[in-house]
Protein backbone atom coordinates (compact mmCIF):
# COMPACT_ATOMS: atom_id res chain seq x y z
CA UNK A 1 0.00 0.00 0.00
CA UNK A 2 3.10 2.57 1.09
CA UNK A 3 4.83 1.65 -2.20
CA UNK A 4 1.55 2.88 -4.15
CA UNK A 5 1.08 5.80 -2.21
CA UNK A 6 3.88 7.47 -1.65
CA UNK A 7 4.34 8.61 -5.67
CA UNK A 8 0.84 9.99 -5.33
CA UNK A 9 1.63 11.75 -2.09
CA UNK A 10 5.20 13.16 -3.20
CA UNK A 11 3.27 14.46 -6.36
CA UNK A 12 0.64 16.07 -4.24
CA UNK A 13 3.45 17.52 -2.08
CA UNK A 14 5.50 19.14 -5.24
CA UNK A 15 1.49 20.45 -6.47
CA UNK A 16 0.90 21.87 -3.09
CA UNK A 17 4.36 23.78 -2.82
CA UNK A 18 4.32 25.13 -6.15
CA UNK A 19 0.87 26.77 -5.80
CA UNK A 20 1.06 27.60 -1.76
CA UNK A 21 4.64 28.83 -1.95
CA UNK A 22 4.76 33.30 -1.58
CA UNK A 23 1.06 32.82 -2.77
CA UNK A 24 0.34 36.37 -1.57
CA UNK A 25 3.76 37.80 -3.30
CA UNK A 26 3.49 36.36 -6.52
CA UNK A 27 1.96 37.34 -8.72
CA UNK A 28 2.79 41.20 -7.10
CA UNK A 29 -0.14 42.89 -6.01
CA UNK A 30 -4.21 42.02 -7.09
CA UNK A 31 -5.59 42.38 -9.96
CA UNK A 32 -9.20 44.03 -9.91
CA UNK A 33 -11.18 40.76 -10.61
CA UNK A 34 -9.83 39.70 -7.41
CA UNK A 35 -10.25 42.39 -5.41
CA UNK A 36 -14.02 42.42 -7.17
CA UNK A 37 -14.33 38.66 -6.04
CA UNK A 38 -12.87 39.37 -2.49
CA UNK A 39 -14.98 42.35 -1.60
CA UNK A 40 -18.24 41.35 -3.10
CA UNK A 41 -17.30 37.81 -1.10
CA UNK A 42 -17.19 39.95 2.16
CA UNK A 43 -20.34 41.98 1.25
CA UNK A 44 -22.66 38.87 0.79
CA UNK A 45 -21.00 37.06 3.74
CA UNK A 46 -22.06 39.56 6.17
CA UNK A 47 -25.05 41.44 4.57
CA UNK A 48 -26.47 39.22 1.90
CA UNK A 49 -25.89 42.03 -0.23
CA UNK A 50 -23.61 42.34 -3.01
CA UNK A 51 -22.16 46.48 -3.47
CA UNK A 52 -24.66 47.14 -5.15
CA UNK A 53 -27.39 46.04 -3.02
CA UNK A 54 -28.39 43.50 -4.77
CA UNK A 55 -29.56 40.63 -2.77
CA UNK A 56 -27.86 37.24 -2.60
CA UNK A 57 -27.86 37.64 -6.85
CA UNK A 58 -26.82 34.35 -9.43
CA UNK A 59 -24.85 37.08 -11.60
CA UNK A 60 -22.95 40.01 -10.08
CA UNK A 61 -22.91 43.24 -11.79
CA UNK A 62 -18.91 44.23 -10.49
CA UNK A 63 -17.66 46.08 -13.13
CA UNK A 64 -20.15 45.64 -15.28
CA UNK A 65 -18.61 42.03 -16.44
CA UNK A 66 -21.43 40.15 -14.59
CA UNK A 67 -19.01 37.85 -13.16
CA UNK A 68 -20.22 33.97 -11.91
CA UNK A 69 -21.74 33.57 -8.28
CA UNK A 70 -19.28 30.73 -6.75
CA UNK A 71 -16.04 31.46 -6.38
CA UNK A 72 -17.63 35.14 -5.01
CA UNK A 73 -19.69 33.09 -2.39
CA UNK A 74 -16.93 31.16 -1.57
CA UNK A 75 -14.37 34.01 -1.12
CA UNK A 76 -16.74 35.28 1.45
CA UNK A 77 -16.19 32.41 3.95
CA UNK A 78 -12.59 32.32 3.54
CA UNK A 79 -12.16 35.80 4.03
CA UNK A 80 -15.00 35.74 7.43
CA UNK A 81 -11.95 33.11 8.39
CA UNK A 82 -9.00 33.94 7.49
CA UNK A 83 -8.81 38.30 7.22
CA UNK A 84 -9.35 40.40 4.27
CA UNK A 85 -5.98 40.14 2.61
CA UNK A 86 -4.64 38.62 -0.20
CA UNK A 87 -3.33 35.00 1.01
CA UNK A 88 -6.87 34.72 2.23
CA UNK A 89 -8.85 35.82 -1.18
CA UNK A 90 -6.39 33.34 -3.08
CA UNK A 91 -6.07 30.27 -0.84
CA UNK A 92 -9.37 28.44 -1.71
CA UNK A 93 -8.12 28.73 -5.54
CA UNK A 94 -4.73 27.47 -4.64
CA UNK A 95 -6.44 24.49 -2.51
CA UNK A 96 -8.61 23.52 -6.06
CA UNK A 97 -5.59 23.87 -8.25
CA UNK A 98 -4.20 20.88 -5.63
CA UNK A 99 -7.65 18.85 -5.84
CA UNK A 100 -7.58 19.22 -9.45
CA UNK A 101 -4.24 17.47 -9.32
CA UNK A 102 -5.78 14.22 -7.27
CA UNK A 103 -8.95 14.62 -9.47
CA UNK A 104 -6.49 13.93 -12.46
CA UNK A 105 -5.27 11.09 -10.76
CA UNK A 106 -8.68 9.24 -10.21
CA UNK A 107 -9.45 9.92 -13.50
CA UNK A 108 -7.08 8.21 -15.56
CA UNK A 109 -6.98 5.59 -14.12
CA UNK A 110 -10.52 5.23 -14.78
CA UNK A 111 -9.73 6.06 -18.55
CA UNK A 112 -7.01 4.15 -18.81
CA UNK A 113 -8.79 1.09 -16.23
CA UNK A 114 -8.24 -1.81 -19.04
CA UNK A 115 -4.66 -0.76 -19.20
CA UNK A 116 -2.07 -2.52 -17.85
CA UNK A 117 -0.05 0.40 -16.76
CA UNK A 118 -2.76 2.44 -15.71
CA UNK A 119 -1.47 3.00 -12.46
CA UNK A 120 2.07 4.76 -13.77
CA UNK A 121 -0.39 6.98 -16.96
CA UNK A 122 -2.46 8.32 -13.66
CA UNK A 123 0.25 9.50 -12.03
CA UNK A 124 1.92 11.22 -14.94
CA UNK A 125 -0.74 12.44 -15.96
CA UNK A 126 -0.97 14.11 -12.09
CA UNK A 127 2.55 14.82 -12.65
CA UNK A 128 2.09 16.90 -15.50
CA UNK A 129 -0.68 19.05 -14.32
CA UNK A 130 0.88 19.42 -11.05
CA UNK A 131 3.78 20.96 -13.16
CA UNK A 132 1.84 22.60 -15.66
CA UNK A 133 3.03 26.44 -16.08
CA UNK A 134 -0.47 26.93 -17.55
CA UNK A 135 -2.05 25.36 -14.50
CA UNK A 136 0.08 26.89 -11.92
CA UNK A 137 0.14 30.03 -13.13
CA UNK A 138 -4.22 29.92 -12.12
CA UNK A 139 -3.52 28.01 -9.07
CA UNK A 140 -1.88 31.03 -7.77
CA UNK A 141 -4.57 33.77 -8.70
CA UNK A 142 -8.38 34.92 -7.99
CA UNK A 143 -9.18 33.39 -11.21
CA UNK A 144 -12.79 31.36 -11.40
CA UNK A 145 -11.33 28.93 -14.31
CA UNK A 146 -9.29 27.04 -11.52
CA UNK A 147 -12.62 26.20 -9.48
CA UNK A 148 -14.22 25.35 -12.93
CA UNK A 149 -11.50 23.34 -13.95
CA UNK A 150 -11.11 21.19 -11.14
CA UNK A 151 -14.75 20.76 -10.42
CA UNK A 152 -14.95 19.43 -14.02
CA UNK A 153 -12.49 16.62 -13.52
CA UNK A 154 -13.87 15.51 -10.75
CA UNK A 155 -17.13 15.33 -12.58
CA UNK A 156 -15.59 13.47 -14.65
CA UNK A 157 -13.77 11.10 -12.76
CA UNK A 158 -17.25 10.59 -10.94
CA UNK A 159 -19.15 9.91 -14.21
CA UNK A 160 -16.62 7.17 -15.43
CA UNK A 161 -16.67 5.78 -11.90
CA UNK A 162 -20.45 5.28 -12.76
CA UNK A 163 -19.89 3.85 -15.94
CA UNK A 164 -18.00 1.20 -14.77
CA UNK A 165 -19.15 0.60 -10.99
CA UNK A 166 -22.58 1.44 -11.84
CA UNK A 167 -23.80 2.80 -8.75
CA UNK A 168 -25.91 5.81 -8.59
CA UNK A 169 -24.06 7.84 -5.62
CA UNK A 170 -21.41 8.34 -8.57
CA UNK A 171 -23.81 9.40 -11.40
CA UNK A 172 -25.49 12.05 -9.19
CA UNK A 173 -21.97 13.01 -7.29
CA UNK A 174 -21.09 14.20 -11.18
CA UNK A 175 -24.24 16.49 -11.88
CA UNK A 176 -23.91 17.75 -8.62
CA UNK A 177 -20.28 18.61 -9.65
CA UNK A 178 -20.69 19.57 -13.46
CA UNK A 179 -23.56 21.90 -12.22
CA UNK A 180 -21.36 23.99 -10.05
CA UNK A 181 -19.19 24.67 -12.68
CA UNK A 182 -22.03 26.56 -14.74
CA UNK A 183 -21.84 28.97 -11.53
CA UNK A 184 -18.57 28.73 -11.27
CA UNK A 185 -16.87 30.54 -14.78
CA UNK A 186 -18.84 31.54 -17.36
CA UNK A 187 -16.90 29.36 -20.37
CA UNK A 188 -18.28 26.60 -18.64
CA UNK A 189 -21.50 27.09 -19.96
CA UNK A 190 -20.50 26.16 -23.29
CA UNK A 191 -17.78 23.40 -22.11
CA UNK A 192 -19.42 21.26 -19.77
CA UNK A 193 -22.85 20.85 -20.72
CA UNK A 194 -21.58 19.95 -24.29
CA UNK A 195 -19.16 17.86 -22.81
CA UNK A 196 -20.89 15.77 -21.17
CA UNK A 197 -23.85 15.58 -23.94
CA UNK A 198 -20.90 13.80 -26.01
CA UNK A 199 -20.14 11.62 -23.23
CA UNK A 200 -23.89 10.64 -22.95
CA UNK A 201 -24.19 9.88 -26.69
CA UNK A 202 -21.18 7.91 -26.88
CA UNK A 203 -22.45 5.96 -24.24
CA UNK A 204 -25.70 5.69 -25.44
CA UNK A 205 -26.46 2.01 -25.22
CA UNK A 206 -25.70 1.62 -21.61
CA UNK A 207 -27.75 4.24 -20.59
CA UNK A 208 -30.57 2.92 -22.68
CA UNK A 209 -30.32 0.13 -19.51
CA UNK A 210 -30.16 2.83 -17.07
CA UNK A 211 -33.10 4.91 -18.07
CA UNK A 212 -34.47 5.11 -14.32
CA UNK A 213 -30.93 6.62 -13.60
CA UNK A 214 -30.69 9.18 -16.47
CA UNK A 215 -34.21 10.09 -15.30
CA UNK A 216 -33.26 11.21 -11.75
CA UNK A 217 -29.97 12.85 -13.13
CA UNK A 218 -31.67 14.88 -15.41
CA UNK A 219 -34.61 16.54 -12.53
CA UNK A 220 -31.49 16.86 -10.32
CA UNK A 221 -29.74 18.81 -13.01
CA UNK A 222 -32.86 20.38 -14.19
CA UNK A 223 -33.63 21.71 -10.33
CA UNK A 224 -30.16 22.25 -9.15
CA UNK A 225 -29.89 24.55 -12.92
CA UNK A 226 -33.30 26.64 -11.76
CA UNK A 227 -31.65 29.15 -10.39
CA UNK A 228 -29.04 30.21 -12.94
CA UNK A 229 -32.06 29.47 -15.35
CA UNK A 230 -34.30 32.18 -14.08
CA UNK A 231 -31.17 34.53 -13.73
CA UNK A 232 -30.29 33.68 -17.59
CA UNK A 233 -33.74 34.65 -18.57
CA UNK A 234 -35.34 36.88 -16.41
CA UNK A 235 -32.16 38.81 -15.10
CA UNK A 236 -28.36 39.31 -15.76
CA UNK A 237 -27.18 36.56 -16.18
CA UNK A 238 -27.19 36.26 -20.06
CA UNK A 239 -24.98 39.75 -19.90
CA UNK A 240 -21.63 38.07 -20.92
CA UNK A 241 -22.90 36.74 -24.10
CA UNK A 242 -22.26 40.28 -25.60
CA UNK A 243 -19.15 39.54 -25.95
CA UNK A 244 -18.88 36.67 -28.32
CA UNK A 245 -18.63 37.12 -31.94
CA UNK A 246 -21.87 36.65 -32.79
CA UNK A 247 -23.36 39.55 -31.33
CA UNK A 248 -21.04 41.68 -32.74
CA UNK A 249 -22.96 42.31 -36.36
CA UNK A 250 -21.56 40.60 -38.56
CA UNK A 251 -22.20 38.46 -41.53
CA UNK A 252 -21.85 35.05 -42.19
CA UNK A 253 -18.94 35.00 -44.18
CA UNK A 254 -17.45 37.60 -41.74
CA UNK A 255 -18.75 35.47 -38.11
CA UNK A 256 -16.75 32.01 -39.86
CA UNK A 257 -13.54 33.94 -41.12
CA UNK A 258 -13.15 35.26 -37.50
CA UNK A 259 -14.28 32.20 -35.77
CA UNK A 260 -11.39 30.49 -38.00
CA UNK A 261 -8.81 33.37 -37.30
CA UNK A 262 -9.64 33.00 -33.24
CA UNK A 263 -9.43 28.71 -33.88
CA UNK A 264 -5.79 29.08 -35.22
CA UNK A 265 -4.57 31.71 -33.29
CA UNK A 266 -4.34 28.92 -30.31
CA UNK A 267 -1.95 26.97 -32.50
CA UNK A 268 0.53 29.32 -33.22
CA UNK A 269 4.14 28.34 -31.84
CA UNK A 270 4.23 31.82 -30.06
CA UNK A 271 1.08 31.23 -28.00
CA UNK A 272 1.40 27.61 -27.29
CA UNK A 273 5.52 27.79 -26.43
CA UNK A 274 6.87 31.13 -26.10
CA UNK A 275 3.71 32.94 -23.88
CA UNK A 276 2.70 35.70 -26.50
CA UNK A 277 -0.26 37.24 -27.38
CA UNK A 278 -1.76 36.40 -24.32
CA UNK A 279 -2.46 40.21 -24.05
CA UNK A 280 -1.38 40.80 -20.58
CA UNK A 281 0.31 39.46 -17.35
CA UNK A 282 -2.88 38.25 -15.75
CA UNK A 283 -3.03 35.15 -18.76
CA UNK A 284 0.69 34.74 -18.52
CA UNK A 285 4.02 35.47 -17.68
CA UNK A 286 5.20 36.50 -21.35
CA UNK A 287 7.59 34.19 -21.62
CA UNK A 288 6.35 30.84 -21.30
CA UNK A 289 3.45 29.18 -23.20
CA UNK A 290 0.52 27.08 -22.15
CA UNK A 291 2.18 23.79 -23.17
CA UNK A 292 5.39 22.59 -22.43
CA UNK A 293 7.85 22.02 -25.77
CA UNK A 294 8.09 18.19 -24.41
CA UNK A 295 4.61 18.06 -24.70
CA UNK A 296 4.17 19.48 -27.86
CA UNK A 297 6.45 17.07 -29.30
CA UNK A 298 4.97 13.93 -28.27
CA UNK A 299 1.37 15.56 -29.24
CA UNK A 300 3.04 16.16 -32.76
CA UNK A 301 4.30 12.51 -32.48
CA UNK A 302 1.08 11.09 -31.83
CA UNK A 303 -1.06 12.90 -34.51
CA UNK A 304 1.23 11.45 -37.57
CA UNK A 305 1.54 7.42 -36.26
CA UNK A 306 -0.27 5.45 -38.19
CA UNK A 307 -2.23 3.77 -35.04
CA UNK A 308 -4.32 5.65 -32.55
CA UNK A 309 -6.41 4.68 -29.37
CA UNK A 310 -10.01 5.23 -31.14
CA UNK A 311 -11.84 6.21 -28.07
CA UNK A 312 -9.60 7.84 -25.94
CA UNK A 313 -7.98 9.49 -28.84
CA UNK A 314 -11.68 11.25 -29.73
CA UNK A 315 -12.04 12.07 -26.24
CA UNK A 316 -9.16 14.00 -26.53
CA UNK A 317 -9.79 15.75 -28.94
CA UNK A 318 -13.14 16.68 -27.81
CA UNK A 319 -11.92 17.58 -24.85
CA UNK A 320 -9.76 19.94 -26.56
CA UNK A 321 -12.27 21.47 -28.91
CA UNK A 322 -14.81 21.90 -26.64
CA UNK A 323 -12.50 23.85 -24.00
CA UNK A 324 -11.63 26.04 -26.64
CA UNK A 325 -14.57 26.70 -28.03
CA UNK A 326 -15.43 29.72 -25.53
CA UNK A 327 -12.32 31.62 -26.31
CA UNK A 328 -12.72 30.98 -30.01
CA UNK A 329 -16.38 32.57 -30.15
CA UNK A 330 -15.31 35.40 -28.08
CA UNK A 331 -14.64 38.50 -29.37
CA UNK A 332 -10.55 39.81 -28.91
CA UNK A 333 -6.95 38.11 -28.77
CA UNK A 334 -6.03 34.38 -27.79
CA UNK A 335 -6.74 34.37 -24.36
CA UNK A 336 -5.28 31.62 -22.28
CA UNK A 337 -8.22 32.04 -19.16
CA UNK A 338 -11.18 31.42 -21.58
CA UNK A 339 -9.55 28.28 -23.28
CA UNK A 340 -8.09 26.76 -20.02
CA UNK A 341 -10.85 23.76 -19.72
CA UNK A 342 -8.88 22.58 -22.63
CA UNK A 343 -6.08 21.58 -20.30
CA UNK A 344 -7.36 17.94 -19.52
CA UNK A 345 -7.59 17.12 -23.18
CA UNK A 346 -4.03 18.06 -23.59
CA UNK A 347 -2.69 15.96 -21.10
CA UNK A 348 -4.40 12.89 -22.46
CA UNK A 349 -3.10 13.61 -25.67
CA UNK A 350 0.40 13.68 -24.39
CA UNK A 351 -0.63 10.14 -21.87
CA UNK A 352 -1.58 8.60 -24.98
CA UNK A 353 1.38 9.54 -26.92
CA UNK A 354 3.57 8.47 -23.65
CA UNK A 355 1.72 4.95 -23.82
CA UNK A 356 2.53 4.53 -27.74
CA UNK A 357 6.09 5.38 -27.05
CA UNK A 358 6.41 2.95 -24.24
CA UNK A 359 4.71 0.32 -25.48
CA UNK A 360 7.33 -0.13 -28.77
CA UNK A 361 9.81 0.26 -26.23
CA UNK A 362 11.53 -3.67 -25.07
CA UNK A 363 14.29 -2.68 -22.60
CA UNK A 364 14.88 0.91 -22.07
CA UNK A 365 11.08 1.71 -20.89
CA UNK A 366 11.98 3.28 -17.15
CA UNK A 367 14.58 4.96 -18.65
CA UNK A 368 12.69 7.03 -21.00
CA UNK A 369 10.44 7.40 -18.27
CA UNK A 370 13.22 8.82 -16.08
CA UNK A 371 14.59 10.95 -19.06
CA UNK A 372 10.59 12.34 -19.46
CA UNK A 373 9.85 13.43 -15.99
CA UNK A 374 13.38 14.73 -16.18
CA UNK A 375 12.54 17.16 -19.55
CA UNK A 376 9.60 18.35 -17.71
CA UNK A 377 11.58 19.20 -14.43
CA UNK A 378 14.04 20.92 -16.25
CA UNK A 379 11.00 23.12 -18.25
CA UNK A 380 9.58 23.45 -14.69
CA UNK A 381 13.20 24.61 -12.97
CA UNK A 382 13.11 27.18 -15.75
CA UNK A 383 9.69 28.39 -15.34
CA UNK A 384 9.84 29.02 -11.51
CA UNK A 385 13.37 31.07 -12.33
CA UNK A 386 11.58 33.19 -14.72
CA UNK A 387 8.80 33.37 -12.29
CA UNK A 388 10.04 34.31 -8.80
CA UNK A 389 12.67 36.70 -10.48
CA UNK A 390 11.26 38.53 -13.89
CA UNK A 391 7.53 38.14 -14.08
CA UNK A 392 7.30 39.09 -10.22
CA UNK A 393 9.02 42.78 -11.62
CA UNK A 394 7.00 42.72 -14.49
CA UNK A 395 3.27 42.53 -13.58
CA UNK A 396 2.67 46.12 -11.49
CA UNK A 397 0.08 47.23 -14.04
CA UNK A 398 -1.81 44.22 -14.52
CA UNK A 399 -1.52 43.27 -11.32
CA UNK A 400 -2.25 46.91 -10.06
CA UNK A 401 0.39 46.51 -7.43
CA UNK A 402 1.10 49.37 -5.00
CA UNK A 403 -2.96 49.78 -4.49
CA UNK A 404 -3.17 47.38 -1.24
CA UNK A 405 -0.21 48.46 0.34
CA UNK A 406 -1.81 52.53 0.01
CA UNK A 407 -4.60 51.58 1.45
CA UNK A 408 -3.30 50.34 4.75
CA UNK A 409 -1.12 53.09 4.73
CA UNK A 410 -4.09 55.12 4.90
CA UNK A 411 -6.52 53.51 7.26
CA UNK A 412 -3.57 53.47 9.54
CA UNK A 413 -3.41 57.18 9.61
CA UNK A 414 -5.26 60.07 11.68
CA UNK A 415 -7.71 61.16 9.35
CA UNK A 416 -9.92 62.66 12.07
CA UNK A 417 -9.11 66.24 11.42
CA UNK A 418 -9.00 65.54 7.40
CA UNK A 419 -11.59 67.01 4.88
CA UNK A 420 -10.69 65.21 1.67
CA UNK A 421 -8.58 62.45 0.43
CA UNK A 422 -7.33 63.35 -3.51
CA UNK A 423 -6.92 60.06 -4.84
CA UNK A 424 -5.54 59.36 -8.79
CA UNK A 425 -7.57 56.99 -10.70
CA UNK A 426 -5.01 57.05 -12.84
CA UNK A 427 -4.93 52.77 -12.68
CA UNK A 428 -8.52 52.67 -12.16
CA UNK A 429 -10.93 50.96 -9.91
CA UNK A 430 -9.51 52.81 -6.91
CA UNK A 431 -12.70 52.54 -5.35
CA UNK A 432 -13.02 48.93 -5.20
CA UNK A 433 -9.66 48.92 -3.50
CA UNK A 434 -10.88 51.30 -0.46
CA UNK A 435 -13.46 48.99 -0.19
CA UNK A 436 -11.79 46.08 0.40
CA UNK A 437 -9.22 47.42 2.67
CA UNK A 438 -11.34 49.45 5.00
CA UNK A 439 -13.58 46.81 5.25
CA UNK A 440 -16.59 48.96 4.03
CA UNK A 441 -20.26 48.17 4.55
CA UNK A 442 -22.07 48.02 1.13
CA UNK A 443 -24.83 49.82 2.70
CA UNK A 444 -22.92 52.34 4.28
CA UNK A 445 -20.78 52.58 0.72
CA UNK A 446 -24.13 52.58 -1.25
CA UNK A 447 -25.07 55.61 1.53
CA UNK A 448 -21.85 57.55 0.81
CA UNK A 449 -19.10 56.93 3.56
CA UNK A 450 -16.47 57.17 1.00
CA UNK A 451 -17.40 60.73 0.23
CA UNK A 452 -14.11 61.40 2.02
CA UNK A 453 -12.35 60.34 -1.17
CA UNK A 454 -12.59 61.84 -4.40
CA UNK A 455 -11.09 59.64 -7.02
CA UNK A 456 -10.09 61.48 -10.14
CA UNK A 457 -8.17 61.17 -13.31
CA UNK A 458 -6.16 64.63 -12.75
CA UNK A 459 -4.46 64.99 -9.72
CA UNK A 460 -1.53 67.97 -9.67
CA UNK A 461 0.08 70.29 -7.60
CA UNK A 462 -2.39 72.42 -7.42
CA UNK A 463 -4.41 69.38 -5.31
CA UNK A 464 -1.09 70.25 -2.34
CA UNK A 465 -2.64 73.37 -1.39
CA UNK A 466 -6.08 72.41 -0.46
CA UNK A 467 -6.52 72.47 3.34
CA UNK A 468 -6.53 69.09 5.27
CA UNK A 469 -6.44 67.20 2.49
CA UNK A 470 -4.50 64.19 1.97
CA UNK A 471 -3.11 63.81 -1.71
CA UNK A 472 -2.42 60.61 -3.56
CA UNK A 473 -0.78 60.66 -6.77
CA UNK A 474 0.20 57.93 -9.12
CA UNK A 475 3.94 58.19 -11.31
CA UNK A 476 1.87 59.72 -14.52
CA UNK A 477 1.16 62.86 -12.02
CA UNK A 478 2.94 66.38 -12.07
CA UNK A 479 2.93 67.32 -8.75
CA UNK A 480 6.03 69.90 -8.86
CA UNK A 481 9.11 70.29 -6.25
CA UNK A 482 7.36 69.36 -3.48
CA UNK A 483 8.69 65.56 -2.23
CA UNK A 484 5.95 63.24 -0.86
CA UNK A 485 5.92 61.91 2.09
CA UNK A 486 5.30 58.23 1.45
CA UNK A 487 6.22 56.25 -1.83
CA UNK A 488 5.13 52.91 -2.45
CA UNK A 489 6.89 51.02 -4.61
CA UNK A 490 5.95 48.08 -7.01
CA UNK A 491 7.93 45.06 -7.07
CA UNK A 492 10.25 46.63 -9.13
CA UNK A 493 11.35 49.04 -6.89
CA UNK A 494 9.38 51.76 -8.95
CA UNK A 495 7.11 54.56 -7.17
CA UNK A 496 3.81 53.84 -8.15
CA UNK A 497 2.04 55.91 -5.66
CA UNK A 498 3.13 59.12 -3.97
CA UNK A 499 1.15 60.29 -0.83
CA UNK A 500 0.89 63.92 -0.08
CA UNK A 501 0.41 64.92 4.05
CA UNK A 502 -1.28 67.96 4.90
CA UNK A 503 1.61 70.67 5.77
Amino acid sequence: MLKKIWPLFLILLLAFVLRFYKLAEVPHGMAWDEVAIAYNGFAIFNTRRDEWLQKLPITFRSFGDYKAPFAIYESGIFTALFGMNLWAVRLPFAIYGVLAVLATYLLFKELFYKHENREKWALLAAFILATSPWHIHYSRMAFESGISLSMMVWALYFFYRYLRLEKNSNLFLSVILAVATIYAYHSSKVTVPLLFLFLLLTNLSFFKKKIKDLIIAAIMTLALLAPFLWDAFMANGLARASSTIFSQGYDFFELIKNILSNFLSYFSLDYLIFGKNMGNFRHGDGKFGIIEPVSLALIITYLFSKKQEKNLFSLSLIMIFLGLLPAVISQGQSSSLRSFLALPGVILLVILAIEQIFNKLKNKKKLFLIILVSLYLFILGAYQKNYYQNYKQRNNDDFMDGYLETMTYLRNLDRSNIKQIVFTNDYQQAYIYTLFAFEVNPIAYQGGILNLFFFTDKVDASDLAKENTIVVASKFDNMGDRQADKVIKGSDGQGRFFIYLPL
